[in-house]
């Protein structure tokens, strides 16, 4: 896990045009319906939403960064890149609005494109600032269940296909050797 004090930069691999920073925490009130605090089990929501957010990327083709606000901890900055998302629990004292917004600036020059995802009105104008776009969390949820349901059709004609039978499935074992042996002169 890289750990830094100084300004973030994109997860190495495949270069995405565009970027979408999810304010992690917004989000995942939005999924859960209701506040943080009555989430049972946050280290399981927030991994679950992470794993729908690699869904989203692999769909849509970009690079996902996610910021989660851990401004009242004592803990460092962490930035982390998980299955390609790039994932960010902010500095002691710094929210993740300030993050979101330095990010949107370190980043403008890198994407042709950079959205926020985030229901936070403060948060959305301050990226539209910067020259983000923004999208509601609301409207974030609709994109990440629309890259699930489309993944997941895709996976299940995948095993249509793959249950058709063969060739060899269906004539008999004289005739697949004399096929073979014609292939073969």
């Amino acid at each position: 896990m890289k750990q830094s004090g100084k300004g973030s930069k994109p997860a190495r691999g495949r270069r995405h045009t565009k970027c979408v920073i999810v304010d992690g925490y917004n989000i995942l009130a939005r999924l859960a319906a209701k506040s943080l605090a009555d989430i049972d089990n946050l280290e399981t929501a927030r991994h679950e939403l992470i794993e729908q957010l690699v869904e989203y990327q692999a769909y849509f083709g970009e690079q996902v960064v996610v910021v989660f606000d851990a401004q009242h901890t004592s803990s460092p900055l962490v930035e982390s890149v998980w299955r390609g998302i790039q994932v960010t629990y902010t500095a002691p004292h710094e929210t993740a609005d300030q993050r979101i917004e330095r990010l949107v600036y370190e980043y403008r020059l890198v994407y042709h494109s950079i959205t926020v995802a985030s229901s936070d009105i403060a948060e959305q104008q301050v990226a539209f600032g910067g020259g983000a776009l923004r999208i509601s969390a609301e409207e974030m949820i609709r994109r990440m269940i629309l890259a699930g349901q489309q993944i997941q059709e895709t996976v299940s004609k995948q095993n249509e296909a793959d249950k058709k039978p063969r060739l060899s499935d269906v004539i008999g074992e004289d005739i697949a050797k004399t096929l073979e042996k014609w292939r073969r002169e």
